[in-house]
């Protein structure tokens, strides 16, 4: 496909089993709003170097099987407000996760991600990092323990206390 001039593009939960997201996509200059949740891609997202990431508004990745690290692609999306990629292979250390002032929603559940909760999270409009392998005391917020569970070892409030 040779697509230019796309703005939002929603191929969300198809039967079209990509594999990779498309190069037409990755090539596209101006994609505010990328939905590919449950359309079979299998690829490191370190190898999806789209043309521009400085347009990105919302990325949603969510239940395929996406492995490698998210990082690099968000550390270098400048006005990104929302981010999901629930139920992947995703593993990277969420601190070296930098939370940009655009960003309000992220969704990392159900993945392989390490390392402790940062502060940065606390200006989020809503944050889901459950069934993780996450780590450590939780800096103050204000999200609900579902947003938490099932992670190695997160203690703090809304958790259980941290043993000294």
């Amino acid at each position: 496909m040779n697509v230019k001039g796309i703005e939002s593009l929603d191929l969300s939960y198809n039967e079209f089993h990509l594999k990779q997201i498309p190069k037409w996509v990755t090539s596209s200059p101006i994609i505010f709003s990328l939905k590919l949740a449950k359309c079979g891609i299998k690829m490191r997202l370190d190898d999806w170097k789209p043309s521009q990431t400085y347009f990105y508004d919302y990325i949603d990745l969510s239940e395929n099987e996406i492995s490698g690290s998210a990082i690099g692609l968000l550390n270098r999306t400048d006005y990104l407000v929302g981010f999901w990629a629930a139920s992947n292979k995703l593993r990277f250390n969420l601190e070296s996760l930098r939370i940009v002032n655009t960003l309000k929603y992220l969704d990392l559940s159900r993945n392989l991600v390490s390392g402790k909760v940062p502060k940065a999270v606390s200006g989020l409009e809503k944050l889901n990092v459950s069934s993780n392998h996450l780590c450590g005391e939780l800096p103050a917020t204000k999200y609900p323990a579902s947003a938490f569970l099932g992670n190695d070892c997160l203690c703090g409030p809304p958790l259980a206390p941290c043993k000294a």
